[in-house]
């Protein structure tokens, strides 16, 4: 293994970060590892600024994508927070007991830190339950291949990712969402950013325009608008995207990227009609659709809704779908299904330029898959987000409509309180973090002029109980902001 090259960070001209590229650890998690020990070890203080995504990215010679990556994964974790208009830094409250550890004082075995450190304050979002998990199966499959890898997993070299994955996602789409494809049309990437950074450079060229719904994916907007694709904005409506405006608008679009599902703010749901006119679309326009399906698996009324690429007879849908809302987004693993014409050219790109995730879970995952233990996990924790669910409407109703209205599809694993266009949802989000309530604006998933003001509350990482409480503080502190809302 060469020695990894260092370059200081620019924010504490003492501190290093390096790359080592002979190591089969993907960049991203080195750089979130090194920044973590950084922390822990305290040569990070609590509020010290991070170099911006881009500055670290030149540094380091990685792509912007992975920077970001790194960070949002420790965002995910509360080692770093994000301040408006002045980037990212060191969360200024860490658990003490992080910081302990850090510094070697009490080296407590992994499970009572788990047990000591503070827990996570709702509404907090990517959150997922970790309690009814399968951990000894999954250890258990985990320790089968690594105690002794066969000779195939120490040589593989395949940039896709592990075959027999590739085959047992191919299988699950066609069971869950009716996609009719092959192991040969799946790629293994490291997450959603991955994954839209994988398909910009595949398919876009700069200038290219991409519509994007509004509000929408931020973290799609960003990737995408990294190497020069021009990223416009169409509202949408009750039915998602709404195409007739996006052709009008932008005719010369090449690209739309969507979340037909369960749209991402909003929650609604893009009808049959709707989808049959976005392919058409994208048929006369040699366009291609990105189909972002981040938490499909979570639908409680009836089976989960087939996908847009299932409908797609002229490869001009690429499918994206991630494994963080089942597992978690630590395990950083999320997979794209590429129509048969582009294979070859995601083959070159991902081959010459990509850095494919790490091997390390991919067969027991595969495994887990085949077993069936992945279905019957995702079914057990479908009924356990219902039951949450359902809890958070009822903790809500008391304030609906006088404080605020609730969307509550029937799909996902976060509501929307929607206020007028007279509020400052952010504000209200400040507020109640003082409260010790962590929420995310619908005003910051919007691109347009007109902001839409509403609150996310993700609900899955919490037991009813707390999620009762957090109800009524949240009431409460919304009830005490004179002006801000109605009544």
């Amino acid at each position: 293994m060469s020695t990894p090259k260092t370059r200081p960070l620019q924010a504490t001209a003492t501190l290093e970060l390096g790359i080592d590229r002979d190591d089969g650890e993907p960049f991203q998690s080195q750089i979130a590892r090194q920044v973590r020990e950084l922390v822990l070890s305290g040569r990070l203080k609590p509020g010290a600024k991070l170099p911006s995504s881009r500055a670290l990215s030149e540094q380091l010679g990685v792509a912007r994508a992975t920077v970001v990556d790194a960070y949002e994964q420790l965002i995910g974790e509360g080692y770093l927070e994000t301040r408006m208009g002045s980037g990212t830094a060191v969360a200024a409250e860490l658990p003490e007991t992080l910081l302990a550890l850090g510094k070697g004082k009490s080296a407590a075995p992994a499970s009572a830190a788990r047990q000591k450190r503070e827990p996570a304050r709702p509404f907090r979002a990517g959150l997922v339950d970790w309690e009814h998990f399968p951990h000894d199966d999954w250890g258990r499959i985990l320790g089968r291949y690594w105690r002794n890898p066969p000779i195939t997993l120490l040589e593989h070299n395949d940039p896709f990712g592990w075959l027999p994955l590739r085959k047992a996602i191919a299988s699950h789409l066609y069971d869950w969402r009716g996609i009719a494809c092959d192991a040969e049309q799946v790629i293994m990437t490291a997450g959603g950013s991955d994954a839209f950074d994988l398909v910009r450079r595949s398919v876009f060229n700069p200038g290219d325009q991409l519509l994007l719904e509004d509000p929408g994916y931020p973290t799609a907007r960003r990737i995408f608008a990294l190497g020069g694709v021009k990223v416009e904005a169409v509202a949408i409506d009750s039915e998602g995207l709404v195409v007739s405006d996006a052709v009008r608008q932008h005719p010369d679009a090449k690209g739309a990227f969507v979340t037909p599902a369960r749209q991402y703010p909003t929650g609604v749901t893009m009808p049959l009609t709707r989808r049959l006119e976005l392919l058409a679309w994208a048929k006369d326009a040699n366009a291609i659709i990105i189909e972002d399906d981040y938490d499909s698996e979570y639908r409680y009324v009836g089976r989960p809704l087939p996908a847009l690429m299932s409908l797609d007879r002229d490869a001009r849908v690429i499918y994206s779908g991630t494994f963080s809302k089942v597992f978690s987004p630590i395990i950083r693993l999320g997979f794209i299904v590429v129509p048969r014409p582009l294979i070859e050219t995601f083959r070159h790109e991902r081959t010459v330029f990509g850095a494919p995730p790490s091997l390390l879970v991919q067969p027991a995952l595969a495994q887990f898959m085949e077993d069936g233990q992945f279905a019957v996990h995702i079914r057990r924790m479908r009924r356990l987000y219902s039951t949450r669910r359902d809890a958070l409407i009822k903790a809500l109703s008391p304030a609906t409509p006088s404080l605020f209205t609730l969307d509550a599809p029937p799909s996902g694993l976060m509501l929307l309180l929607r206020f007028p266009d007279t509020a400052d949802d952010a504000s209200l989000q400040s507020a109640l973090l003082r409260a010790g309530i962590e929420t995310q604006t619908l005003s910051s998933h919007c691109t347009g002029r007109a902001r839409e003001q509403g609150l996310l509350l993700s609900f899955a990482g919490f037991h009813e109980d707390d999620l009762q409480k957090a109800a009524d503080q949240l009431i409460a502190v919304l009830r005490n902001q004179a002006g801000a809302v109605p009544g």
